[in-house]
């Protein structure tokens, strides 16, 4: 009995201890963007060829993530170049474009949507929305929503911006017992020692 005791209490004391120190495991989440590149946006065909222009730069942003877990990504560097665009240009333009978005070693095709305004002024260009997209690993998946975007172009120039994406990160393995479950099953093999203990004493009065 009094060996049952002390590996009962020792136990306890170790499952405690394991349950104040945090989760080590990562996961490494490497998200991968193709890039592209938009020209004659809003040009009404009498406008400087190939102007407004969109460019997006390729990019690769690398984070680890313990668990769930959420961060946002650099899709792309973005470079918008405006000049006159004729002079039936005025107003809205929608398009649609697309770029390749690779998540470790997994492609896929995001889809997004965007809005061109050419002004007396200014040109804003807008990227507004995507379709949505998962990335199913097994014991983890990653969604990715798209940030909206707008840069405005004061007259003729370069103008920068960024694409920015929000990546859930939702962790599909078993769920390992939370801290608190694992102190409470600690305690409770404590009381058990020391009830055991104190029958012991009383048998042996």
């Amino acid at each position: 009995m009094r060996l049952f005791t002390k590996t009962s209490l020792a136990l306890g004391a170790f499952l405690i201890c394991v349950a104040a120190v945090p989760a080590v495991k990562a996961d490494p989440i490497t998200v991968i963007s193709s890039g592209f590149s938009l020209t004659n946006l809003g040009n009404d065909g009498t406008g400087v060829s190939g102007m407004d222009s969109l460019v997006g730069a390729s990019r690769t942003t690398t984070r680890n993530i313990n668990g769930n877990g959420r961060f946002i990504a650099l899709l792309n560097p973005l470079t918008f170049t405006t000049a006159f665009t004729g002079p039936n240009s005025g107003g809205d333009h929608p398009f649609t474009f697309s770029q390749l978005l690779t998540i470790n070693g997994q492609t896929q095709t995001l889809n997004l949507a965007g809005n061109i305004n050419i002004g007396h002024l200014v040109d804003t260009v807008s990227i507004l929305a995507s379709d949505p997209l998962t990335f199913n690993f097994g014991t983890l998946s990653v969604s990715v929503t798209v940030l909206p975007a707008d840069i405005d172009g004061w007259g003729e120039g370069i103008f920068k911006g960024h694409l920015k994406a929000r990546i859930d990160v939702i962790d599909n393995s078993n769920p390992v017992p939370e801290p608190a479950t694992l102190t409470l099953l600690g305690l409770g093999l404590v009381g058990a020692a020391a009830k055991l203990r104190q029958r012991r004493r009383a048998t042996n009065a």
